[in-house]
């Protein structure tokens, strides 16, 4: 029995188109993905094969949530299709087994719903074959196919995860018999899997997020998390670890609905409660007259009618069960994310208004315009689908008004809806003692942003559902929309908002700048939708299906007939505005602010380098001094800038030319003494100046410069974010043209240059020992210029303070605005900033240095504690490393387009999003924000006093050695070491993790390029564990005698063979090997520790035995990995609690083999012993370092 039921579920779904179309998309997409850069689904970048077993695994589990919907199709129909023919009353009374009918239908449901996703098996491989001939892709980025990585992702993740999906909708849909309880059924899964991902935001919870996935999607990335791009090309996922945990604990889950289901389900039929009928006593007849009437139609009556129409239909709505469920899942995964609060390197934030308005819309809105859409359908077909739509429609009422009250029923429940996770964000906000509600915030996001948004897709969706010819058709052509067309738009390279339906340049909401730049741009796209939306409204009213059904040519001939002028004026009124909006939003976007798709911009930086790259090697002078003259309109969004740059030819040849390179969007005049334009390419902004005479090694000229930026309407995006009302924000390389050829333009990834024939290319120049001319210029400004003397006088709008570098000379009021006269301390980096706000100022004086906050007053809370970390950073660092040469050091705010903090001379600019609203009140020590107010305080040193060469190993020098300055801060008020193994974890991650995604090759510490995992992450490791092995003095007398001999020098700029040239006489004979093993090369490891004993000794004490396993890792630049012998130091300790705070003992051993026993005697009985406890070794895997201690039989 289960046999005839399974096959013939098959061979009625094969016969069905559906299964096919399914297939048909996903293997398109997945085609598309494997021979074209423009279909981006994840996974194949750099170094990592488009066809790895990573990449597809990746693919495939993208693809087992996206089927989602098309499983609820194949289960609903294997569960309902009897009972929706009528065919179950007759079907059940023969004699059926039940388990062969039940689980025949089920796994023959679960069997279809697999074939979808297998389709993403034959587009990679067709994708693959048909590559070949075409060379769509470079075929080198093709690997091996692995026939084992096929099969399985088939039975870890696809078979398993339709099969969790299909017990769920399969078990709803028996219960209550309804088409539409079963796609909830889906999206209960969908809010689940939303809800177990939001234990993924930190670290320490991963294991608890990678069992909780149901789809184990996240369990994957977890699993190969640390993965090397050699690894991912070549490991496949396999049944261990805790992918199997998590596939072995949600199909029991599966099973257990599947039983409960099963013993549930009966070929009974309940008995249809029928209300018994009260006998009515026989009535005396009595024969009437009825009253004539004398109907009006006028404005009151269609008000009237307008009214009873939204009435029912917003009621209708409310009391729908999917409503209410739809409703539930929105609430629970807001509330779910809210619960977890905001969360920054273990840090919370304080629940600012924006936090929560990004925080509802994130979470809610796509189910808001699922209600919408959903609901547009029940609307616009539930007098049909109940069979009185001819009684309706007989009634005396205009299509326009039944249409109306639609459209603003799915709009008032939209808007209510969002009104009530407003409420639940200010409860949210009081119920954690913030009290810095408002209101105002959440009502003007929702007017300028979610309002709108709303309204368009309701009025879409109900034209949809008036053109269809059924409601599921429309509602697939409604989610097309929703989801598809932009990735359509995107394949072809279309990036307007003009054609994204409802999408206009975000207004996020800053506390310093409000709703920003984007707003006005915002405000005329609503407008140019919103008309949209108005006419296809009109259009929909005027096909207006009414009485029996009639085909959608039928309606447009009807209309053509019945439609008044009125109407059809009404219509062209509208269309003729929209018209003059579209023209209007498209003279600002296309004409004004033109943009450049992603095809065109690529193309545009390969023939940039194709036709300029021959001026690469062109010598330029140096710039020696600056003086600005700089007036901010912050109102007007506009800076004119006036500048005269002195430049000194530093080469030993004379230059005859000046090669300029220009900004895009600034009016630019440059005026060089004896030199004129030659040659002039508008598009690249590129112009040669020929000098005449040629400037001659050592000689210097003044060039003055005029560069105007004026914001000009407004833009398809969110417009320049640095020029702002309040809290503009540009440094000198947004002011000044590039001298030279600009390499920063070209592309650099490996991939896209194969695509265009570009020559191979390097990410930074290589490492070369002594002196050459890399030597000449640094990482950061390049030849440009080197330590430079600065001076700015700038102008701002009277209620803002302007800051440039250096010390303010004075400041004044002339024509309602107000000057600053500033001028920098010491010739300092040619890298630095000018910014302007309206700005609360707190000050501090340290050691004659003067310690300022600059920063909005809605942000207070963490002043003291900043001017705190900035103080103690100045004691340590001029203390172990030396002077600080300027007289103030500056934090100061801006607004949150950005996330990050960045260090200037003497100044140093902060995200308002960053530690002005971070809760600091119970994180006394080791918080990140001390440890980035220190990170960047180290630049101070390390960048603007010393900078590297620019090659390989240069950002060790600032960055790493950053990092290593404030790590030592957080050291020095940190009363338990363990804290600084909490600490120091985000830094491990940080490497390990971002080592799997590196796209060209990793490298050696002391050979870095610009990669932040290991200047940052590992630089940060390998530093703390260096001092540690060889004493904190040690290795500050090493930078510290580094900086003296470099420090502010003109170049030859050093390398970090020179730092090691300092460090090396600091590290004892028997630690030399740290030099090779952590700086030269990429070295692991990997300690375990398998079993820990102990027993009580006759003098009271305790011997402690452990089995250890210790190896040492070599790998190559592509994660290619070997053991090597290990002879190395490391520490073995004990632990006195469970919760590992309180480190009783630590020995450093030699460990000299990979397995070996230890006795150790120890004086109390710890409760855990560990190798490595303080986790200052890189080690990939550090929980089985740890074990708790047992008796020794």
């Amino acid at each position: 029995m289960f046999k005839t039921f399974f096959l013939s579920e098959l061979k009625y779904t094969l016969k069905q188109p559906m299964v096919y179309i399914f297939m048909f998309i996903i293997g398109l997409l997945e085609f598309g993905a494997t021979v074209s850069d423009n279909v981006q689904i994840g996974g194949a970048i750099g170094n990592v094969n488009i066809n790895s077993p990573y990449t597809l695994t990746i693919h495939v589990t993208i693809w087992c949530i996206f089927s989602l919907l098309m499983a609820a199709a194949f289960f609903n129909n294997a569960a309902l299709r009897d009972h929706n023919n009528e065919f179950n009353e007759i079907l059940f009374t023969t004699p059926l087994s039940k388990p062969g009918y039940f689980f025949g239908r089920f796994f023959g449901a679960l069997f279809i719903s697999t074939l979808p996703i297998v389709g993403a098996f034959i587009g990679l491989i067709l994708g693959y074959w048909l590559n070949l001939a075409n060379e769509w892709v470079d075929p080198n980025r093709f690997g091996p196919f692995y026939l084992s990585a096929f099969v399985n992702n088939y039975l870890l993740f696809i078979l398993p995860n339709m099969f969790l999906a299909g017990t769920v909708i399969f078990a709803m849909a028996n219960k209550w018999k309804s088409t539409i309880i079963s796609f909830v059924g889906g999206l209960v899964i969908i809010v689940a899997y939303i809800v177990a991902g939001s234990f993924s935001s930190d670290v320490d919870n991963e294991t608890v997020a990678a069992l909780t996935d149901m789809f184990a999607v996240n369990t994957y990335q977890i699993e190969t998390k640390y993965f090397t791009p050699i690894e991912k090309n070549t490991i496949i996922p396999g049944f261990s670890g805790l992918l199997l945990y998590n596939r072995l604990i949600w199909i029991s889950v599966g099973l257990i609905i599947l039983a409960l289901s099963y013993f549930s389900f009966s070929f009974k039929q309940k008995n249809k409660k029928v209300k018994k009928e009260k006998t009515k006593a026989s009535k005396v007849e009595t024969i009437f007259a009825l009253p004539k009437l004398n109907p009006s139609f006028n404005r009151a009556t269609n008000w009237q009618q307008f009214k009873s129409f939204f009435y029912t239909n917003f009621l209708s709505i409310i009391k729908s069960v999917t409503f209410k469920i739809l409703f539930l899942f929105c609430v629970i995964i807001l509330v779910t994310d809210l619960a977890g609060g905001f969360e920054y390197f273990g840090l919370q934030s304080y629940p600012v208004t924006y936090k929560l308005v990004d925080s509802i819309n994130d979470n809610t809105n796509i189910f808001i315009i699922i209600i919408v859409i959903f609901f547009s359908g029940e609307l616009i077909w539930r007098d049909r689908d109940y069979k009185i739509n001819e009684v309706i429609d007989a009634t005396a009422h205009t299509s326009f008004i039944s249409m109306v009250a639609k459209t603003l029923s799915l709009v008032s429940i939209a808007t209510i809806l969002n009104m009530f996770f407003i409420i639940i964000g200010v409860l949210y906000q009081l119920l954690n003692g913030y009290t810095g509600i408002e209101l105002d915030v959440y009502l003007l996001d929702f007017l300028y942003s979610n309002l709108p948004f709303f309204f368009v897709f309701g009025a879409i969706s109900i034209l949809i559902q008036v053109l269809a010819s059924n409601k599921y058709i429309g509602y697939f052509i409604a989610v097309l929309i929703l989801f598809g067309l932009n990735i359509i738009l995107s394949v072809f390279d279309i990036y307007t908002n003009m054609m994204y339906i409802a999408v206009t340049p975000s207004t996020q909401y800053s506390d310093m700048n409000n709703f920003g730049p984007g707003l006005k741009g915002a405000l005329w796209f609503n407008l140019y939708w919103c008309l949209f939306a108005i006419i296809g409204l009109l259009i929909a009213g005027a096909l207006w299906n009414r009485g029996s059904k009639s085909s959608l040519l039928n309606r447009i001939k009807t209309a053509r007939k019945e439609v008044p002028k009125s109407y059809r004026g009404l219509i062209i009124g509208s269309a003729v505005a929209w018209i003059a909006v579209a023209a209007f939003v498209y003279y600002n976007t296309q004409v004004l602010n033109p943009y450049y798709s992603g095809d065109t911009q690529e193309q545009l930086a390969v023939d940039y380098e194709k036709t300029y790259s021959k001026y690469r090697d062109v010598a330029s002078p140096k710039i020696t001094d600056a003086k600005y003259f700089i007036d901010i309109f912050p109102n007007e969004r506009s800076i004119l800038v006036k500048a005269e740059l002195e430049m000194t030819n530093a080469t030993n040849k004379p230059l005859d030319s000046i090669h300029i390179y220009g900004q895009e969007d600034w009016d630019m005049t440059l005026n060089i003494p004896n030199a004129k334009p030659v040659f002039k390419d508008s598009t690249y902004f590129f112009t040669i100046y020929k000098l005449t005479p040629a400037l001659q090694p050592g000689d210097t000229l003044i060039a003055k410069l005029e560069n105007n930026y004026v914001t000009k309407g407004f833009s398809n995006g969110r417009g320049n974010t640095n020029i702002i009302k309040n809290g503009t924000f540009i440094n000198n390389g947004g002011i000044l043209p590039v001298m030279g050829y600009n390499e920063g333009i070209e592309i650099n990834d490996k991939n896209t240059r194969k695509k265009y024939d570009l020559p191979e290319k390097e990410r930074t120049p290589e490492l070369t020992p002594g002196v050459t001319e890399l030597h000449m210029g640094n990482y950061l400004s390049g030849e440009q210029g080197d330590f430079i003397n600065v001076e700015t006088i700038i102008s701002t709008s009277k209620d803002q303070t302007a800051i440039a570098p250096g010390s303010l000379i004075k400041t004044w009021e002339e024509n309602d605005r107000q000057y600053f006269h500033y001028k920098i301390d010491t010739p300092s980096l040619n890298f630095y900033s000018f910014i302007s706000a309206d700005f609360e100022i707190a000050k501090r004086k340290w050691n004659g240095v003067d310690i300022e906050i600059y920063h909005d007053k809605k942000h207070t809370v963490n002043i003291d504690m900043m001017l705190d970390a900035v103080q103690r950073s100045l004691e340590y660092y001029t203390k172990n490393f030396g002077p600080y040469y300027h007289k103030q050091a500056r934090i100061i705010e801006f607004p949150r387009y950005a996330n990050f903090a960045q260090a200037f001379p003497g100044t140093m600019p902060y995200s308002e999003s960053f530690g002005f609203i971070t809760n600091l009140e119970d994180e006394t020590e080791n918080n990140v924000i001390d440890f980035v107010i220190a990170h960047e305080m180290g630049h101070q040193w390390w960048a603007h006093q010393l900078i590297g060469a620019e090659m390989q190993g240069g950002t060790m020098l600032s960055e790493s050695f950053s990092q290593y300055s404030a790590t030592m801060t957080m050291k020095g008020i940190t009363e338990n070491p363990m804290k600084m193994r909490d600490f120091l974890k985000y830094d491990h991650d940080r490497y390990l993790s971002g080592r799997s995604g590196e796209r060209l090759k990793e490298l050696p510490l002391y050979k870095v390029e610009n990669q932040s995992y290991i200047h940052y992450g590992k630089g940060s490791v390998i530093l703390y564990a260096l001092q540690d092995y060889i004493g904190e003095d040690k290795v500050n007398n090493a930078m510290k005698s580094f900086l003296e001999e470099y420090r502010y020098n003109a170049p030859p700029y050093p390398s970090s063979h020179d730092f090691l040239r300092h460090l090396e006489p600091q590290i004892p004979d028997s630690l030399s090997y740290l030099i090779k093993d952590w700086f030269k090369e990429i070295t692991l490891y990997d300690n375990r520790l398998k079993e820990a004993t102990y027993k009580k000794l006759d003098n009271g004490k305790y011997q402690v035995k452990l089995d250890i396993e210790s190896y040492k890792i070599k790998s190559d630049s592509l994660g290619n990995e070997t053991r090597v012998p290990i002879n190395d130091w490391v520490d073995v300790g004990f632990f006195m609690d469970n919760d590992e705070e309180r480190l009783y003992e630590q020995r450093r051993l030699k460990f000299n083999k990979d397995k070996s026993t230890l006795t150790i005697e120890l004086d109390s009985l710890p409760a855990k012993a560990a190798i490595d406890p303080r986790h200052i070794l890189i080690d990939r895997v550090f929980k089985d370092n740890i074990k708790g201690l047992s008796i020794e039989e």
